[in-house]
């Protein structure tokens, strides 16, 4: 699947709305309309922000890898969750 293709499929996973999803990268719904139609790519930055939203690996969205989580991200989120001692 497309980068596009993927991000309507997460972000309906998760309930998300454009609108909703957009608030969340700092973009506007339309734009993340014209990411799934494939009309325009994200900047790097952005897209990784997409993903971040989504709890998904930017490699997943891109198409490069099957697996929606990877380590680092999971790592990542683990260490968010940490107390600090």
């Amino acid at each position: 699947m497309s980068f596009g293709e993927n991000v309507a499929v997460e972000r309906k996973k998760k309930d998300f709305s454009q609108g909703e999803l957009a608030k969340q990268v700092g973009i506007t719904a339309v734009t993340i309309g014209r990411y799934e139609r494939d009309e325009i790519k994200p900047s790097i930055d952005i897209a990784t922000k997409i993903a971040n939203a989504l709890e998904v690996s930017l490699d997943y969205l891109v198409g490069n890898s099957e697996t929606v989580l990877d380590k680092p991200l999971i790592f990542k989120n683990f260490l968010k969750k940490r107390k600090p001692v």
